[in-house]
């Protein structure tokens, strides 16, 4: 029998979390939620409130993304490492668990961040990689798509469309496109993981569209519903 496994996770730690929550427990859906709990790319009052953070991980699991959300390369490697190492230690503190994922700020890394995330003692990192089916690299996880229309991914969904043109342009709609990856690792087994932000699904008004793949994936009789820490 073929092994089906589905797998979410969101990022950055908005306060559009707690709607994204709800819809993920509205669909018995299991998710990562990957916080930067001092993200500097948004207003202080845009993120998540520590009690906000707390009801969230009773629910969910709780992944580091960073405390202040820099890109990896940008940054010296002593920075890095503070940035790896404290914001597990805020996240533990906070939520009163293990933290034990994490994903690189706008999926920019290089292999020395990679050692600096497992000498930190996370078990599983993600990138922003997509169109995968598979999980063969946990520190260097790929995931299967994001909630979000990339332009830049023609020639990935042509190939995903297997070069029929009336697919293709309905995956041009990331919503189809999810449905169809869906049912393509239903049928062929795999690592189903859908990821995105709230924020960018609220910006875009895509709550409706994205309650639509939620209905569609879940509550599937062949498929295993994890976290991304029990994709481990």
């Amino acid at each position: 029998m073929k092994t089906v496994v589905v797998t979410t996770s969101w990022d950055d730690g908005h306060k559009h979390d707690l709607r994204l929550a709800q819809l993920l427990k509205d669909y018995g859906l299991k998710a990562t939620f990957y916080v930067s709990p001092e993200n500097q790319e948004f207003a202080q009052h845009d993120l998540l409130t520590l009690p906000e953070l707390r009801e969230i991980s009773r629910d969910f699991e709780i992944g580091a993304h960073t405390l202040t959300h820099p890109r990896l390369p940008t940054i010296s490697q002593e920075q890095a490492r503070k940035e790896i190492i404290e914001s597990k230690a805020v996240l533990e503190e906070v939520t009163g668990k293990e933290i034990s994922t994490f994903c690189y700020p706008g999926g920019a890394y290089r292999a020395l961040h990679v050692k600096l995330v497992r000498d930190a003692g996370y078990r599983y990192a993600r990138t922003v990689l997509r169109y995968r089916f598979e999980m063969d690299k946990p520190h260097e996880a790929p995931t299967s798509m994001q909630a979000y229309n990339h332009r830049s991914d023609v020639w990935k969904i042509a190939r995903f469309a297997r070069f029929q043109p009336m697919n293709f342009l309905r995956y041009l709609k990331w919503d189809t496109l999810a449905r169809a990856m869906f049912d393509r690792v239903v049928e062929d087994g795999g690592v189903y993981h859908i990821w995105g932000h709230s924020w960018e699904i609220d910006r875009h008004n895509d709550w409706e569209r994205l309650e639509t793949v939620f209905r569609y994936i879940s509550a599937h009789p062949k498929v295993k519903y994890v976290t991304n820490g029990e994709l481990i």
